[in-house]
């Protein structure tokens, strides 16, 4: 099932009883949902993987998990530290990664990696050509010249 921004304008107590009746509807029908949401509490809630895009090319994919607890790509970095996290003492202490330079046009085809105007890790070869997305670990791929060596390319954003 295709979900896009299903709860996105709802307020908060009826996302949580929507996002529940999601779950219960998979559990009860073993339904697969593609869900896609700006909402990165609601995503961890609902699902068991994601893919983080940046201007419709995947950036990271992994588990549910492992992602929130382990983001690789700059730009999912950049996305976890803008999200509230409810502990007041947790929130005071966490470092917020603020993005600097020109979101690049979507419409403009790029031969460079799609995050370099705006990544502080951005290396000479970002410039020369994208990143394919590289299996890091079991599960996780992520897109980004950084991981190259630990990882074996694959072609999907090739």
């Amino acid at each position: 099932m295709l979900c896009d921004e299903p709860v996105s304008a709802l307020d908060v107590s009826i996302q949580a009883q929507i996002l529940n009746l999601f779950k219960d509807l998979q559990e009860e029908f073993g339904l697969t949902y593609l869900f896609i949401a700006h909402d990165l509490a609601v995503i961890e809630y609902i699902s068991t993987r994601v893919a983080v895009m940046y201007l419709g090319i995947i950036a990271e994919l992994s588990g549910s998990i492992d992602l929130y607890k382990n983001p690789l790509h700059p730009y999912t970095q950049a996305l976890l530290s803008a999200a509230p996290i409810p502990d007041p003492k947790v929130e005071k202490e966490r470092k917020r990664i603020i993005l600097t330079g020109d979101v690049p046009s979507p419409d403009k085809e790029r031969h460079c990696c799609y995050f370099y105007d705006r990544c502080w890790k951005r290396m000479d070869k970002c410039l020369e050509r994208k990143p394919a997305l590289v299996e890091v670990e079991t599960g996780h791929e992520v897109a980004c010249f950084l991981y190259h060596d630990k990882g074996v390319e694959t072609v999907k954003n090739a």
